[in-house]
């Protein structure tokens, strides 16, 4: 999903669409400063997704000689480690610190959660599955509006945004119990 896709959905909800999609294809400048706004909206509702809602996962596959590896080898700016793995795909203990987490040398796979890079105008969002245009859109106009001062209708979007993240979170593949037996 498009990044310029989400904040022209968020533009026509607030009403200031025509300005927007004017400026996005270079007819005007008149809607410059609410495009800027809206793309920090988008930035900030992507990150609180992230990090709050919808985690986004990510692994990488790193030699190491020592049983170190840095954050910084990482492809994406790591939050949560979940598993550490050798090559065989078995579990490793590892122990985290500041810069670098601590396991068995050799080749590992690790798996972690991750913050997304700012985006841009023409950049794709980081999300793929569960979070829609639409969720993108009510987020970005609740954070819009919140911006702007307009504080009863930033309360409106963000109700209908914290719908959407709950109809979301329901769309995730649901995880069973076992059912027990009591003697």
């Amino acid at each position: 999903m498009k990044v310029k896709e989400c904040i022209l959905s968020a533009a026509k909800q607030l009403g200031i669409g025509d300005d927007i999609e004017e400026y996005f294809n270079a007819d005007s400048t008149l809607g410059e400063a609410d495009a800027l706004c809206l793309l920090r909206c988008f930035n900030l509702v992507e990150n609180e997704l992230a990090l709050d809602y919808l985690p986004l996962f990510c692994e990488d596959t790193l030699e190491s000689g020592t049983g170190a590896v840095f954050f910084s080898e990482l492809s994406q700016a790591a939050v949560r480690i979940v598993k550490v793995m050798d090559e065989r795909g078995e579990e490793l203990p590892f122990t985290l610190f500041p810069e670098y987490l601590k396991t068995q040398a050799g080749k590992l796979v690790i798996r972690y959660t991750y913050t997304p890079k700012e985006k841009g105008v023409e950049d794709e969002s980081s999300f793929v599955l569960y979070a829609s245009v639409r969720l993108f859109a009510y987020g970005i106009a609740a954070e819009y509006a919140l911006a702007n001062g307009l504080f009863e209708e930033a309360a409106v979007w963000d109700k209908k945004y914290k719908d959407a993240i709950a109809a979301a979170y329901r769309s995730r593949k649901a995880k069973k119990i076992q059912s027990r037996r009591w003697a």
